[in-house]
């Protein structure tokens, strides 16, 4: 059902009968409305009745022929703002409403969104996931996250390449380990890299000069270019874990999950061939799990409901963990593994399965993505084909092969348009499929690709594995023959060997979608006035599945902001139209400060083979009360 809760723009009162032989007398002392009891406002430091008295002046007043206007003895006749029509135009306090649309003292609104002066104007330095429909107002959009780099391990020479999806040119060069070659990225755009032969995993921000002093020498210090630092030198570099009897680290996959206070927790899972599975702290890189494998694993990717899928390559298996059931080492690690008797693995169907495996309809899977509506895709590898799994379709028609297509291909990549392409590297081609019919496809020449990464424009990269420049670049059109390429594109790299989530925008596509927009709201001028931040008015709309989250943080300065604490206003639904930051902040022991950043998360929660629905933000009105005095 739809949730809508609309933005005031101005205070509607009701209008009550007039005793003016028993009008009360305000005795109540009050420094705002909110000291006041319900239905009276404050009016020059005393508690006010809001009831209209009125006296016939002629004007039609409506039905009621009770109702009066026109001043009393202590009235001039002129409007003013005290929920009364002093000046008989039929309007209750019209053009004397402050601009929180009440007569509360000292009470401001601040605007921002469509219809205000300030519209949203979603960027790299204050959203993520978001984009704005034709009326301005804030929609999910996965393709909007500010990570438009892509992450090429050079096997070789031990580090990864940043290259810029947009100029083509390689923003830096990072030493990560040991013969790297799997890379995932996260939500915010960091790399996780599995390095295979140093048996551990590294962690790169995406930040770049703005990566935290992990040194500790005062000083930011990065590579730029294709020169790296030496290892240790080099702070976006953030922590490297060699993993326990890792065996061969052949799987990496970045997931971030929502915390207590709606942030993003980031952890990162990685697969050795020796069959066990680690879970990792993207924070400090900590192995919170170690546990065996339902397969010896080659690839991961995870969907939408929390399931870590794996490619196995010669086993015959598809494997799964839920990684919403798998908490702890032991009771993850002994959890039976759920082996289904046949490809179509609806035994393992049950929420309740922690780990299972399916058998595959025909030879080893190699690469391995999850496109928007939760299929899997596997790279067909010995003669095995590209092929698709759907969990959620009817036994007998889960699994559907791409008969005609190359064989023998590695990496696949789901795109937002709804195609796949699979790297065909022993047939120096790149196989662009249609995802909903899989008979659809066609093959672009292109050399000897090993990996497949889908940038935040919708190209697609293709890397090559050799010594000549990364990848080659495909820029789709609408017609599934329609693919122009750009040719030696990216650095010359140390036998470039990636068929991971290289940008991140599989992860985004096919887990559940959150973006988030931020406002900063300076309060009240003056040394010597304090800032109430009183509530927030919004326009919003939340169907079914969706929902709006509203966080603040306050702090004496801009700087200060960065640092301070959020705390949750309120979520839509159940919440309606306006929470009350007064009381989040109170609730949470933090004061009100000169400034406020206001935080709007959009989710939606996706239902398997379902176009994903979005939440709308329109309007949004800050209110703050102006004291004269500080706390």
């Amino acid at each position: 059902m739809l949730h809508r809760s609309f933005l005031p723009t101005a205070l509607l009162l009701a209008l009550a009968a007039c005793d003016c032989s028993a009008s009360p007398t305000p005795t109540r002392p009050c420094v705002t409305t909110t000291d006041c009891a319900s239905g009276e406002i404050c009016l020059d430091g005393t508690c006010t009745p809001m009831e209209e008295t009125r006296r016939d002046s002629g004007t039609d007043t409506g039905p009621d022929d009770t109702m009066r206007c026109g001043p009393e003895p202590w009235e001039t006749g002129v409007e003013i703002c005290d929920g009364r029509d002093n000046d008989c135009d039929g309007v209750i306090d019209n053009g004397v409403l402050n601009s929180c649309g009440t007569c509360e003292p000292g009470c401001e609104a601040e605007g921002v969104g469509p219809g205000t002066d300030d519209p949203y104007m979603p960027g790299m330095d204050n959203s993520e996931g978001v984009s704005l429909d034709p009326e301005g107002a804030l929609v999910l959009d996965s393709r909007r996250i500010n990570t438009n780099f892509i992450w090429i391990a050079s096997t070789n020479s031990g580090e990864v390449s940043k290259v810029d999806t947009t100029t083509f040119t390689e923003v830096a060069r990072y030493q990560v380990g040991t013969d790297p070659s799997r890379t995932s990225v996260n939500s915010v755009g960091d790399v996780y890299v599995g390095n295979r032969g140093g048996l551990s995993v590294t962690k790169i921000s995406a930040l770049g000069t703005d990566c935290p002093d992990t040194n500790g020498d005062g000083v930011i210090t990065t590579s730029t270019g294709a020169a790296s630092l030496p290892w240790g030198q080099d702070d976006c570099v953030l922590w490297r874990t060699d993993l326990p009897s890792g065996g061969i680290i052949r799987a990496v996959a970045a997931q971030d999950v929502e915390g207590p206070d709606g942030e993003l927790i980031p952890y990162v899972w990685a697969g050795g061939w020796n069959g066990r599975i680690y879970k990792l702290d993207g924070r400090t890189g900590a192995v919170v799990l170690d546990i065996p494998a339902p397969t010896p694993t080659y690839g991961f990717a995870i969907d939408g409901r929390g399931r870590l899928w794996m490619a196995s390559l010669t086993t015959g298996f598809l494997g799964f963990i839920d990684t919403n059931l798998c908490t702890d080492s032991a009771t993850c690690g002994a959890a039976p593994v759920c082996t289904a008797s046949g490809p179509e693995g609806t035994e393992c169907d049950g929420a309740g399965v922690l780990k299972g495996r399916i058998p595959l309809p025909d030879a080893g899977d190699y690469g391995i993505t999850v496109d928007f509506n939760q299929r899997i895709w596997l790279g067909g590898w010995a003669g095995g084909l590209v092929k698709r799994y759907d969990p959620a379709a009817p036994s007998g028609s889960r699994w559907v092969r791409v008969v005609g297509a190359p064989s023998d291909c590695n990496g696949v990549g789901a795109d937002a348009e709804g195609f796949v392409w699979a790297a065909c590297e022993s047939n120096n081609s790149i196989v662009r499929i249609d995802a909903n019919n899989p008979a659809s496809f066609h093959r672009i020449p292109t050399g000897p690709n090993r990996g497949i990464g889908i940038d935040a424009d919708g190209k697609v990269w293709g890397i090559l594995r050799h010594n000549a420049p990364a990848a080659v670049v495909i820029r789709p059109g609408a017609a599934i023959t329609d693919n122009p390429l750009d040719y030696g594109v990216g650095p010359t790299l140390a036998l470039p060997y990636t068929y991971s989530d290289m940008t991140g925008l599989q992860l985004r596509l096919a887990t559940n979608p959150r973006g988030h927009y931020r406002h900063v709201f300076e309060g009240c001028e003056g040394a010597e006035v304090r800032t109430d931040w009183s509530e927030i008015h919004f326009d919003a709309e939340t169907p079914a599945g969706t929902e709006v989250i509203f966080r603040v943080r306050t702090a004496d300065s801009r700087a200060e902001l960065d640092t301070a604490e959020w705390v949750i206003v309120g979520t839509v639904p159940p919440g309606t139209s306006p929470l009350s930051i007064r009381d989040a902040l109170a609730g949470a022991g933090v004061m009100p400060a000169r400034f406020l950043m206001l935080e709007v998360q959009l989710r939606a929660n996706r239902s398997s083979s379902t176009e994903v629905i979005t939440p709308r933000v329109l309007g949004i009105d800050v209110h703050r009360i102006c004291s004269g005095f500080l706390l």
